[in-house]
């Protein structure tokens, strides 16, 4: 296991990093905080401010995740645990994306509440944007590869993007921890880099895969405890982690740590990343007391540093129309009814098929379909009351609002075969009868650009506020953070689900021994699938009975064996794991389940059994 030294700083045995909440602004429980700065005496607070999840948008139009109010609500109580206890915070994907942009934003919010709070502090930021020019140069010298099974970045791909961002290494935080910011915003950044740059600065001695697994699992906050929570505390040593959740009714086990692994990841066991891919098919989790786990053991395996280039672009504008439809001709009907909507409006406007890559109409059905599209695998029968969504992409808003206003008149009042409502076939919710949703948006970059020197990024130092608040010499404890325990704890060894409905003399699913059936993005171009289980027994069950296999997954969701990116199962987590490519661009035009997480449905219908009579 490769250990590396401390750059700078002070040699510390240990460090304990608290983590408040999978994304900064999406809130937490303050006491949970509190809890883990004075009880616990955490040495700094980290947190991820941003994703892809929420598609292109944020990138491409400088959107951020959540509103300023809310960042000033989840950072006030995290600022006074700076300036109060000496803590460190570091940010990173400031805004959701981490352009500049959305590093000056929360860097004027951090600095407003120092300057009300009347404190002083060190602050620092990471610009992680990256120029087109340099994007053509690193193109034309063949250091642009695809981050996944996409096609290969062109030239014109570049020249129509309106923002680029690196998603950088721990090398750019390690750089600012050198020189003792209270506080660091990061821009765009794989998930644990803060904290790997946080470990490597402060301990002794540390492995670097011990930093990166722990990273890993704390960027999520609380997700990897039962239940499910926000604020969780990591004590890192040279060669483990210890993971305990602040809110005192929930628990880490050795399962739900080892499980988390699986969450967003196109596999479980090889996470790849700057410079190389942790290996954690050998690591090992240790329940250490009712709520708290210990995890050793994973490696490095090494590659050349590539960070991950996202791009985005704004392609057109949108509007929507949204209503319901109860009569049952018509639904029975809607498709072909639909379809000469849609000619009808074509003849109004003959750019939609002249032009249909920047003019589009779309319909989703709502009740029938609309989430699954194609995939969906149950059949649409007795279906008694549709909402009804159109979808209009055009060059400017104002031609986008007119085809939105044919369509939708053409929906209210067109005639079909069998009609006899002939006041209207559509009932509006409410007004304005369209809406214009602005700006549309997709990625157009999400490759691997070769690096020479991760630490190349932009980083600026300043002091913020004027001192007239004196600094605390030593820790005070002024918050309420009774731990007491309120509810029973989730078994440790649960009985097997499948003792009850093997023997049940009913049918029984996936779902009856599973106790975790979902579906997820792995980045903009990958969905994933994960089935979780309990118990050993209810996991060799499903195991050995072989149907989560090649033929169920090209069944389920259509896929061809080269959309199949990854198949398997994963003893340390009792898991079945599925990654496939997604059927549309996440965020796209069209988008009909931005996050990826309903899109399960065929795992939740697979039977299994019988069941025996008793």
């Amino acid at each position: 296991m490769q250990v590396e030294s401390v750059s700078q700083g002070s040699a510390w045995d240990e460090v304990r990093i608290i983590t408040p909440s999978p994304i900064l602004g999406y809130g937490y429980p303050e006491e949970d905080l509190w809890r883990g700065v004075e009880e616990f005496n955490a040495d700094a607070i980290i947190v991820d401010a941003g994703s892809t999840d929420g598609g292109p948008d944020d990138l491409a139009l400088n959107h951020t995740v959540v509103s300023k109010e809310m960042y000033e609500r989840d950072l006030a109580p995290m600022i006074d645990a700076v300036y109060t206890r000496g803590l460190k915070l570091l940010i990173s994907s400031a805004g959701g994306a981490g352009p500049k942009a959305h590093v000056d934003f929360l860097k004027e919010i951090i600095t407003d509440l120092i300057n009300r709070k009347k404190y002083t502090l060190k602050v620092a930021t990471i610009y992680t944007d990256v120029s087109k020019e340099t994007v053509l140069q690193k193109l034309k010298d063949g250091k642009i590869s695809p981050c996944g099974e996409i096609p290969q970045l062109k030239a014109e791909d570049v020249e129509k993007t309106d923002a680029i961002v690196a998603q950088v290494g721990h090398e750019p935080f390690l750089k600012a921890l050198r020189e003792d910011p209270d506080i660091i915003i990061g821009g765009r950044a794989y998930d644990p880099a803060p904290f790997i740059a946080y470990c490597l600065h402060r301990l002794g001695k540390v492995s670097h895969p011990t930093a990166w697994h722990m990273g890993k699992i704390m960027e999520c906050g609380g997700i990897c405890a039962i239940p499910k929570g926000k604020v969780i505390l990591a004590t890192v040593k040279a060669d483990n982690f210890e993971l305990l959740p602040m809110a005192p009714n929930t628990r880490c086990t050795e399962l739900s740590v080892a499980a988390h692994t699986l969450y967003e990841k196109t596999r479980p066991d090889l996470l790849a990343g700057p410079g190389g891919i942790l290996n954690i098919s050998e690591a090992k989790y240790q329940q250490i007391s009712a709520r708290g786990v210990r995890v050793s053991g994973a490696v490095i395996e090494r590659r050349p540093t590539a960070f991950k280039l996202e791009g985005a672009r704004q392609v057109g504008f949108k509007t929507v129309f949204l209503g319901g439809i109860r009569d049952t001709i018509l639904i029975n009907c809607i498709e072909e009814f639909t379809k000469k909507t849609w000619d009808l409006t074509a003849r109004m406007f003959p750019v939609l098929k002249s032009d249909p890559e920047v003019h589009q109409l779309q319909w989703k059905f709502y009740g029938k379909n609309a989430v699954m599209a194609h995939l969906e695998p149950c059949s649409p029968e007795h279906v008694h009351e549709i909402g009804l969504y159109g979808e209009v992409l055009a060059p400017t808003q104002r031609l986008a609002n007119a085809i939105a206003n044919c369509a939708r008149v053409g929906i209210l009042h067109g005639a079909y075969e069998g009609q006899v409502a002939t006041a209207g076939n559509f009932a509006s919710p409410g007004t304005p009868l369209e809406l214009a949703a602005g700006p549309a948006c997709e990625f157009t970059i999400y490759h691997l650009m070769d690096v020479e020197d991760p630490e190349d990024f932009p980083v600026d130092h300043f002091v913020v506020g004027d001192g007239s608040v004196k600094r605390p010499t030593r820790p005070i404890k002024t918050h309420d953070i009774n731990g007491q325990q309120t509810k029973e704890l989730i078994p440790l060894n649960p009985d097997p689900a499948i003792n009850t409905h093997l023997y049940g003399g009913k049918p029984f699913y996936l779902p009856d021994l599973a106790r975790v059936v979902r579906s997820k993005n792995s980045g903009p171009y990958e969905i994933t699938f994960d089935v979780m289980f309990a118990t050993p027994e209810d996991y060799e069950f499903v195991k050995k009975l072989d149907v989560l296999n090649k033929d169920f997954v090209k069944k389920s969701w259509k896929a061809e064996g080269d959309e199949i990116l990854a198949l398997m199962w994963f003893r340390p987590a009792l898991a079945w794991k599925c990654t496939i490519k997604r059927s549309w661009d996440q965020g796209s035009f069209g988008e009909r389940d931005t996050f990826g997480t309903a899109q399960h449905a065929p795992l939740m219908m697979l039977r299994l059994g019988n069941g025996l009579p008793n």
